[in-house]
C-alpha cells in the first residue's frame, strides 16, 4: 500500500513539474529584453491584476485574495495601472 502512494505522490510531482516548467517557458518567450526590469514587473504585474480581476468579475475581494495582496493594495494598483 505503501508503494503505491509513494509511486501517486512521484506521478503528482512530476505533473506539477511538468506544468511549472512549460509556464516558466512560456513566460520567457514572452519576455523583451529591450524594456528595463522595473517596467517588465509593471506590465507582469498589471497583467495580473487584470486577470484576477476578470476572473472574479470586477469584485476586488476576491481578486485581492487570490492575488495574495490586502484589498487596500490592490485599489491602489488598480488605480496606477488605470485599471478601471
Amino acid at each position: 500500500m505503501k508503494k503505491n502512494l509513494k509511486e501517486h505522490i512521484e506521478v503528482d510531482n512530476r505533473e506539477e513539474q511538468d506544468f511549472i516548467f512549460h509556464s516558466i517557458g512560456d513566460y520567457f518567450t514572452s519576455i523583451s529584453v529591450e524594456l528595463p526590469l522595473n517596467e517588465e514587473l509593471e506590465k507582469i504585474e498589471k497583467a495580473r491584476i487584470a486577470s484576477a480581476l476578470n476572473e472574479h468579475k470586477g469584485n476586488r475581494t476576491q481578486a485581492s485574495l487570490a492575488l495574495g495582496m490586502g484589498r487596500t493594495l490592490l485599489i491602489h494598483k488598480i488605480k496606477k495601472y488605470n485599471l478601471y
